[in-house]
């Protein structure tokens, strides 16, 4: 469809790349007649108009010109260039294009005279240089000019004497000295350097006939040969490396064309136009034969002589048809249909009384115009692109690289968030605080930045009121004027004193003992001085006279006080004192009374009394400091801070200082909004400093802003930490929009791992989507990744609870589960038992090191230690049985017994034994487990040796060894009081296991075992002892890469002489669980799952470690743990943290 139509029978040429709008010049078509055989001849320069969505386009200038054009150009790199014209009477006029569009005089720059002997029939400018112009003309007469002297044109070489007309030449587009020109069907290539011919090409196959060239735009030898005519209508493509056949023939016109235009932007867009008034673009790399067709414009039945693409937007084509028409293509479609009425109209007007049809002749429907592939222009040259943490990716098609650079646009930013936290990783932020408020310019950021390092003093209260211009000692100072001190004794009689503290001079060294002792008890030793000698005399006192006045007077209430006081009413006298005024006797009265009524008496008073005193100290004495906050004057804020600093605790003293503070930013009044932001800092509420520092700083996309705000957040944040009142950063809040805020802007600096520091809190929403990101830029697993790997891992043990080496393991008490007795693995269910057993009590047998046993991934719960029998050399009795009397609860009794003789059970149940019954499932090991039963009871226990250690346990330990010390006693009583072994054993008195098989129901067992105990004693009452299974033997591991052995030999070696220095067993049982855990680091370096900052860290430590700095280890390890990836190091991190504490604790170094 078209886009812009000109009626007009013109030759047209686009405007260059640099003219701005875009113009198309028509110039008066040569050998074209329109329908009013007009001769004349004009040069007409049209503004696109590509702005409206119509087919108009507006005349921007229209100059007359001596003859007609058979060839127009629009060329030149200065200002407008220049339009240059070959014209029908053997002329070139070369025009000024500023100038013409202007409508300025003098817009011919020149025009040759006398040197074509016949009209111009082609021109071409040299893309190159241009000021280089070509003609050719009749009797193959070819010339170039200079436009800037077209006094003295050159020839390319010598004439040819064919006497055809030279019907098309044209420079090549990337070799300035080489012209194609056409002639007699011929195609000759010149060399301008050599002013020779180089090639003719003919091709004597088709004997196909060239009239005009185009040159490939991107191959240098490669050009377009067409034909006009009707027998060969075609194109070849040629390549002058190889010009004994063409490389490619493009057929698909039925009739000879007339005009072709290679697009200068796209190599593969190649038009034709054809006397079959089709117009082909075609594609000449197409490689398969029938398919280069790449769009068809549309048909209007006319020819088209003239084709041009536009410089400028290279997706418009001008065609120019022999109906008078200038018509405007866009490749890419749209557009609207042509005016074929108009133009039917104009022919009949030219020719009056002429028979018209009826009808109006309609041409064939006009199809849109659909391209197959993106034109190359599309393609961008070059580009570039930021990516995440400030990174800039760019590239150009001159080179196959591509650049990354990293793009900091706030240095000053950057700058301050290093020296942030440079500050955070140092242990006291008071002198960062006091650079900050010497550095501040406003005298409010200087007073803020002091209140905030008072949190980091050691009194931060004292400090406060100091800087509220208060301390504690102010009134007492002006009261009771210190004493001014005492002249000091010079130091020559001091010297001479001390000289003299051995003579007999004044002392009592010169005295014999008798009388010392006489001096002494007679109180007159030379200590004493007569001054006070003086003073000591006692000064006799009289009481003072109490008078009994009873009498009741009026205006007095004296007599009825003293009634009430003689009969011990003092709830009256006190009541009249106050009826009186008499507050001080009130007061005193209530005091002697009780608290409840000095309480009353004292509210009573102060309502009376008047004056601005008694609020004040009703609320002191009261304790009710929140009538202060909430009711004075708002100019008065420093009083109600200091009063409730001084009479408040912590928990109070925070909540009014921020009902203060609200108070003052609810007030709006700018000058008291300062004073909030203290107030708030002083209460540690950091969410609501926030929110009143956005009312003084709204905007808080300045960079410089952010990074005073965040300054003061993370140094709040840190006082209020080591005051042990963390912050949370609840998800939505504003601190923590800010915060996320401030690290995507410190990551679009490139600062990455200085962003992810202030996101290490984060647990949802934005802040933990930053976070994830900005662990997958630093090649770190991400949050989600950390989780599901922590559901995964084992859970580490409980810490043991200290206990001394002969302590025993904590006895097991359990119920076989239900579910084991019902169905064995197969499905079958099983015989239920009689009755299920009783909860029993048991030693376990003396400790057996065993290799450590890998726990399975628990979820929820603690990883339970797994229950291994133990062989007994005591030979085991029958399993219990049910028992049905109603006795006393009964407990197994370790006590050594003959074989046969049951463990449960009387003389005369011995004697009549009952019916052999199934055992219990815990009993039976021919029972199948489920995976949360215990293994079956073992009735083979061996005796205790009190060698055995704890293999650890919790607070009840104690109780139970005293309980098992009971027992013993107990065992060691009965076995000397019986008399054969033969003999029953004594039924030993209840302690706390209840009797099998009573009403009680049996508890599940739920895997219940003891925390951190590396093997676990034998069950009791099984029906045969289970030998241990041998523990597998560990997987031989290789050895770790060389770079990273200095780690496992440090911190082997240092382990190894802190289990030689240590006595302790609990301490050795910690350093072999440090061992444990070491060897998951070990094995981690051996797989390469541990990142670059987490390696760096660890090899710190190591340094640290082998110059006996532990300090400083521990440093670097709290910063490690701190910035590192949390789920790398969590199983190996707290190990290394207690072996250096270890160490410190035992002076153990290499």
């Amino acid at each position: 469809m078209k886009v812009k139509e000109i009626n007009q029978m013109a030759n047209v040429a686009w405007s260059p790349t640099s003219v701005h709008p875009l113009y198309l010049a028509c110039g008066t078509a040569a050998q074209q007649l329109d329908a009013s055989l007009n001769t004349s001849s004009t040069l007409n320069i049209y503004n696109a108009n590509l702005g409206q969505a119509n087919l108009e386009t507006k005349l921007a200038v229209s100059v007359e010109t001596p003859g007609r054009f058979h060839a127009l150009d629009w060329t030149g790199d200065q200002g407008s260039g220049v339009i240059i014209g070959g014209c029908d009477n053997g002329v070139l006029y070369v025009y000024d294009a500023n100038k013409l569009i202007g409508n300025q005089p003098d817009y011919l720059l020149g025009s040759t005279e006398s040197h074509h002997s016949g009209p111009i029939f082609s021109l071409s400018s040299n893309p190159l240089k241009s000021n280089l112009v070509a003609t050719g003309s009749v009797d193959c007469d070819l010339l170039i000019w200079d436009v800037n002297n077209l006094s003295s044109p050159m020839t390319p070489g010598k004439k040819a004497n064919l006497g055809a007309n030279v019907t098309c030449v044209q420079f090549n587009r990337q070799a300035e000295h080489i012209l194609a020109s056409t002639y007699a069907g011929h195609c000759v290539i010149w060399d301008l350097k050599k002013s020779a011919s180089i090639i003719s090409i003919v091709d004597s196959v088709s004997r196909m006939k060239a009239k005009s060239i185009s040159w490939n735009p991107d191959v240098a030898t490669q050009l377009l040969l067409a034909s006009d005519d009707d027998a060969t209508p075609m194109a070849q493509v040629w390549d002058l490396r190889y010009a004994n056949a063409p490389i490619k023939t493009l057929e698909g016109h039925q009739r000879g064309i007339l005009a072709t235009a290679w697009c200068v932007q796209d190599s593969s867009l190649l038009m034709t136009a054809a006397k079959d008034n089709k117009i082909f673009v075609w594609n000449p790399d197409c490689g398969e034969r029938g398919s280069e067709i790449v769009c068809e414009f549309p048909s209007y039945n006319q020819w088209s002589f003239n084709l041009d693409w536009c410089k400028r937007d290279p997706s418009l084509v001008a065609t120019s048809s022999v109906d008078g028409t200038v018509s405007v293509y866009s490749i890419l479609g749209g557009g609207l249909p042509p005016t074929q009425a108009d133009k039917f109209s104009a022919i009949a007007d030219s020719f009056p009384g002429m028979e018209m049809p009826a009808v109006v002749p309609q041409g064939a429907t006009p199809q849109p115009i659909q391209v197959k592939n993106p034109p190359k222009w599309f393609r961008k040259p070059s580009g570039a692109n930021f990516s995440f943490g400030g990174r800039l990716v760019s590239w150009n098609k001159q080179s196959r690289a591509v650049a990354i650079s990293q793009v900091v646009t706030e240095e000053k930013l950057v700058e301050r968030s290093v020296q942030l936290e440079n500050a955070l990783s140092q242990s006291q932020l008071g002198p960062y605080c006091q650079a900050k408020a010497e550095a501040a310019a406003k005298p409010s950021d200087q007073v803020l930045w002091k209140f905030i390092g008072a949190n980091f003093e050691m009194a931060p209260r004292t400090h406060y009121m100091s800087l509220l211009g208060y301390n504690s000692s102010q009134v007492s100072d002006k009261v009771r004027p210190p004493v001014p001190a005492a002249d000091g004794v010079a130091a020559e009689v001091l010297a001479d004193k001390m000289e003299n503290l051995g003579t007999n001079d004044g002392s009592t060294s010169s005295l014999d003992p008798s009388e010392q002792f006489e001096m002494i008890a007679s109180a007159q030793s030379f200590d004493k001085t007569p001054e006070l000698e003086e003073m000591e005399p006692e000064v006799e006192t009289k009481p003072s006279k109490v008078e009994l006045n009873v009498e009741e007077t009026s205006g007095s209430n004296e007599g009825l006080i003293t009634q009430a006081l003689l009969v011990g009413d003092l709830e009256s006298a006190v009541e009249l004192c106050v009826k009186d005024k008499h507050f001080t006797h009130a007061l005193t009265l209530a005091a002697h009374a009780g608290q409840e009524l000095y309480a009353k008496t004292r509210d009573n008073v102060l309502k009376q009394v008047d004056g601005s005193l008694a609020p004040l100290i009703g609320a002191v004495v009261r304790g009710d400091l929140t009538s202060i906050t909430t009711s004075c004057n708002l100019s008065n804020w420093k009083e109600a801070l200091v009063a409730a600093l001084t009479y408040c605790e912590d928990a109070q003293f925070t909540a009014l200082a921020e009902n203060l503070g609200e108070r003052l930013e609810a007030s709006n009044i700018g000058e008291y909004i300062p004073s909030a932001m203290i107030c708030y800092v002083c209460a540690g509420s950091l969410e609501k400093f926030v929110s009143c520092w956005s009312k003084m700083q709204p905007n808080m996309s300045n960079p410089n802003e952010l990074q005073d705000l965040v300054e003061i957040i993370m140094v709040l944040q840190r006082s209020l930490a080591a005051a042990g009142r963390p912050v949370n950063l609840s998800e939505g809040s504003t601190v923590s929009s800010l915060l996320c805020q401030y690290a995507s802007l410190l990551a679009a600096q490139g600062a990455l791992n200085t962003a992810v520091s202030y996101l290490n809190s984060a647990t949802q929403g934005e802040m933990i989507e930053l976070r994830d990101r900005l662990y997958r830029a630093l090649g770190y697993q991400t949050g989600r990744t950390n989780q599901q790997v922590h559901n995964v891992v084992p859970q580490p043990s409980f810490r043991q609870t200290p206990t001394p080496q002969n302590y025993q393991s904590q006895p097991s008490q359990f119920t076989p589960s239900v579910q084991a007795q019902q169905r064995n693995i197969y499905g079958e269910p099983t015989a239920p038992p009689q009755a299920a057993p009783a909860p029993a009590l048991f030693t376990p047998a003396p400790h057996v090191s065993q290799p450590p046993v890998p726990n399975p991934p628990t979820f929820g719960v603690p990883p339970l230690a797994p229950m291994q029998p133990t062989m007994s050399a005591v030979p085991s009795g029958p399993p219990p049985t049910a028992v049905g009397h109603a006795g006393g609860p009964q407990f197994f009794t370790p006590a050594s017994q003959a074989p046969g003789a049951p463990m449960y059970g009387s003389q005369s149940q011995m004697q009549q034994p009952p019916p052999p019954t199934k055992p219990p499932a815990a009993y039976d090991s021919s029972v199948p487990r489920g995976w949360n039963d215990p293994p079956p009871l073992s009735g083979s226990r061996k005796q205790f040796s009190g060698e055995h250690r704890l293999g650890g346990g919790h607070s009840g330990d104690k109780r139970l060894l005293l309980l098992q010390q009971a027992k013993q006693q107990q065992q060691q009583q009965q076995q000397q009081q019986q008399p054969q072994a033969s003999e029953a054993p004594k039924v030993p008195e209840p302690i706390m296991c209840p009797v099998p098989g009573a009403p009680e129901q049996p508890r599940q067992f739920m895997g219940f075992q003891q925390y951190g105990a590396e093997t676990s004693g034998p069950a009791v009452g099984a029906a045969a002892p289970v030998a241990t299974p041998a523990a597998p033997e560990p997987a031989s591991k290789g050895p770790l890469p060389a770079e990273h052995q200095i780690i496992q030999h440090v911190l082997n070696e240092i382990r190894e002489r802190c289990l030689a220095a240590c006595q302790n067993q609990q301490v050795k049982q910690r350093l072999d669980d440090i061992g444990r855990r070491l060897e998951v680091l070990f094995d981690k370096i051996r797989a390469g799952q541990l990142g670059s900052f987490t390696l760096g860290g660890v090899h710190q430590i190591i340094e640290a470690m082998k110059s006996g700095d532990y300090q400083s280890a521990l440093q670097i390890h709290g910063q490690t743990v701190a910035k590192g990836n949390f789920s790398e190091m969590s199983q190996f991190m707290p190990a290394i943290k207690m072996l250096l504490q270890t160490c410190m604790q035992l002076q153990v170094f290499l």
